[in-house]
């Protein structure tokens, strides 16, 4: 019997106190699936890792400066290049400053002015010399990009060319090593004090007087220019450049100097109608004629040849990367037109002031001392030793929104307040506004430290190095151990995720059991013992076996949700069968 007003659904019972059966399928599968989400966390991830995830401190925005300072004796890196000492971030009004603060003989060894396979004498003038020049720079006001964000001196070739610890590390850098520390607090004095000691590569064959190339600057008596013999070792010593005539057309139409002239026909130099020591160049069209400078020829050759003609400019050269370091190296040029190309003749790079490097080494292999190369190009100085500042702050970067920073640090803020003793790994830093540094800390930060070996060799030849892989929680400084042995080497830092250690087996035949120690500054970890066979190869080993056979573990991986949840799809599935069965009827 219906009551009036009242339809049906199909198929549902009458019962009272019961929804329709349509309801009762959508709420049962829906206590099925939450309990479901409930209990099984998303794969990769347990409970503690995630509850971990969520209570781990994060530092937030930091007051300005914020100073990294290394807890081991390794360097730190950032951008293309590791440095010591501590580094320092500053927010200015438009990003990011990145500043290393060192002792100025530790800067010393990271510049890379000259390679470093050049004679010993050589290689000292070049030290004696970059030693004076930031003596120099630190003992005058500070300007350009050090006067906008306050360091005493840039990395950059403004200044001189810094690439920090990797030098050392490089062919040649335990020679630097020897000649910096041959000449430690040896400089080059103009009435007791440091002088301005500009250098360049390569001359062309004559130094200028300082007055010549820096016009406004004031007298330096000890700048002149002699003569420079010994540098025909350079591959800058004498150089050519060829344009095609529509080429140097179209550099000029570029630059707006090139309007109703009609087409180029022919482009030679004459001597400076101001007295410079390079020569003007007359650029002749059908229409007209055009005269500049070499120096603003050479400005709108940079400018303009590379980016519309990469493939030919620079042009090729035997120099270290094969080309010309610039379209034009010096405004030192002769320039005539055969047929339908422009032939530049150039001698020399750089500013051809003060000291030539391809000439300092030279003199170097004729048998010269670093005093008496010191002493041809600078004149009436002499060589003595100078008390120099404890510390120098190198500027590596500004106007940065972001910088990465690797190693093992301890994090201070503007107020001197520790942040955190010990951040292992890349951290990434971001600019917050004038004043304010924001921390991204790697991937695993916060996460308990676990270590676990995921891949080791079976067997490896008597005092061979390979390599364990282990996975990490959480950046940590790992090395691997021997059961029974002293513990010897460094330890490396490792980010979150898959690593390989270095392992030397020892000189003894026979098995050994290995394991992977994992630190954080708080706690320590080992993995399991893995056993690794030394013997010494077999002689009719295959390809790729005979020196040590790398094979991944055997491991239990808990796949128990996977079967738990195919149990709780499969009793949904059931349930919803019977409940349509029941709405069919």
């Amino acid at each position: 019997m219906r009551r009036v007003g009242q339809s049906p659904a199909a198929g549902s019972s009458n019962r009272a106190g019961f929804p329709p059966l349509r309801h009762r399928l959508i709420l049962a599968v829906g206590i099925l699936v939450a309990l479901l989400l409930a209990a099984f966390p998303s794969p990769g991830h347990s409970v503690a890792a995630v509850r971990a995830a969520t209570q781990r401190k994060v530092p937030g925005a930091l007051v300005a400066p914020v100073t990294l300072v290394p807890t081991t004796r390794d360097p730190l890196r950032t951008g293309e290049h590791a440095y010591w000492g501590g580094l320092q971030l500053r927010a200015a009004g438009d990003g990011l400053v990145v500043v290393n603060r060192l002792s100025l003989e530790r800067y010393l060894l990271g510049l890379q002015e000259v390679p470093l396979t050049w004679p010993d004498e050589a290689l000292k003038a070049q030290a004696v010399a970059a030693r004076t020049y930031a003596l120099n720079t630190l003992s005058r006001p500070r300007a350009g990009a050090a006067a906008t964000y306050g360091f005493d001196i840039c990395a950059s070739v403004e200044c001189q060319v810094y690439s920090g610890a990797d030098v050392l590390g490089s062919l040649g850098g335990a020679r630097w090593l020897q000649a910096v520390r041959e000449t430690a607090r040896r400089a080059i004095l103009y009435d007791g004090e440091p002088i301005l000691a500009r250098y360049h590569s390569t001359s062309g064959g004559t130094t200028f007087d300082n007055a010549q190339i820096f016009t406004g600057d004031p007298v330096y008596p000890y700048l002149r220019g002699v003569a420079s013999t010994m540098e025909e070792g350079s591959p800058l010593y004498r150089w050519r450049v060829e344009f095609p005539l529509r080429h140097v057309q179209a550099m000029l139409q570029s630059a707006g100097w090139w309007t109703s002239e009609g087409r180029l026909v022919k482009v030679r130099s004459i001597p400076s109608s101001a007295g410079r020591h390079y020569p003007d160049l007359v650029f002749r069209g059908r229409a007209g004629r055009l005269v500049r400078s070499a120096e603003e020829f050479r400005a709108i050759a940079r400018s303009f040849a590379p980016s519309r003609w990469p493939d030919r400019y620079p042009s090729k050269w035997s120099t270290q990367s094969g080309r010309l370091p610039e379209t034009l190296p010096a405004n030192r040029i002769a320039v005539f037109t055969r047929g339908k190309r422009v032939v530049v003749h150039g001698r020399g790079w750089g500013h051809g002031v003060g000291m030539s490097q391809w000439g300092a080494e030279g003199m170097a292999r004729r048998g010269d001392s670093y005093e008496e190369i010191l002493d041809h190009y600078y004149t009436d100085v002499e060589i003595a030793d100078y008390e120099g500042p404890g510390r120098i702050s190198v500027g590596l970067d500004w106007a940065e929104s972001r910088v990465e920073v690797s190693g093992a640090f301890k994090i201070l803020d503007g107020r001197g307040r520790t942040i955190l003793a010990e951040a292992l790994g890349e951290w990434t830093f971001i600019y917050s506004g004038a004043g304010a540094v924001a921390i991204d800390p790697p991937r695993g930060f916060g996460l308990p430290l676990r270590v676990g070996i995921v891949r080791a060799p079976e067997s490896v030849a008597p005092g061979a190095v390979t390599t364990v892989t282990v996975a990490l929680s959480r950046p940590a400084r790992v090395r691997a151990t021997t059961d029974g042995a002293a513990v010897t080497g460094r330890a490396d830092v490792a980010e979150a995720g898959r690593h390989d250690v270095r392992w030397r087996a020892p000189e003894e035949p026979g098995s050994y059991s290995v394991r992977v120690e994992a630190s954080d500054g708080r706690a320590e970890r080992l993995s399991e013992v893995v056993e690794i066979a030394v013997r010494e190869p077999s002689q009719d080993a295959g390809p790729g076996r005979g020196g040590s056979d790398t094979a991944p573990l055997e491991r239990s991986e808990d796949r128990s949700w996977i079967y738990v949840l195919m149990l709780v799809l499969a009793l949904i599935a059931l349930v919803v069968r019977w409940l349509a069965g029941r709405i069919g009827r």
